[in-house]
């Protein structure tokens, strides 16, 4: 990993390109093995490039908007844990705020190999549904 490049600042990239809609510039940020599992205990994990490109297409893609506030950063090497508050509106206006905890291992490269996301999946939907 490039020393001048920590952790904390690939993985508020990767959640940038999310924000930005920026699919491709999200999806190179993945290394061809990577792990997805989003969220945690709810739904498989999603390996290699082509189930996390149809995790976008079908879950990110369908959204309007999606921000992130990230509350706390902590970084180890090759290592973030990003703890952050997100707000996600779906078309229609629905909207559901959340807190989450987003675990990012990367390579020497920068790539992520695993991103493991924390959140109440129940919740989040109920909020959706109104």
């Amino acid at each position: 990993m490039d020393a001048q490049t920590q952790p904390a600042e690939l993985a508020r990239r990767a959640m940038r390109a999310v924000e930005e809609g920026r699919r491709e510039a999200w999806l190179a940020g993945f290394h061809a093995d990577a792990v997805l599992e989003d969220p945690v205990g709810h739904v498989p994990p999603r390996r290699g490039g082509e189930q996390i490109a149809a995790f976008w297409d079908t879950g990110i893609a369908a959204l309007e908007d999606v921000h992130f506030d990230v509350r706390r950063a902590h970084a180890a090497p090759g290592e973030a844990l990003m703890l952050v508050d997100v707000t996600a509106r779906a078309p229609g206006g629905a909207t559901a705020r959340y807190d989450a905890a987003l675990h990012y291992v990367f390579d020497e490269n920068g790539a992520i190999v695993s991103l493991r996301a924390f959140w109440d999946l129940p919740d989040v939907v109920a909020q959706f549904a109104g």
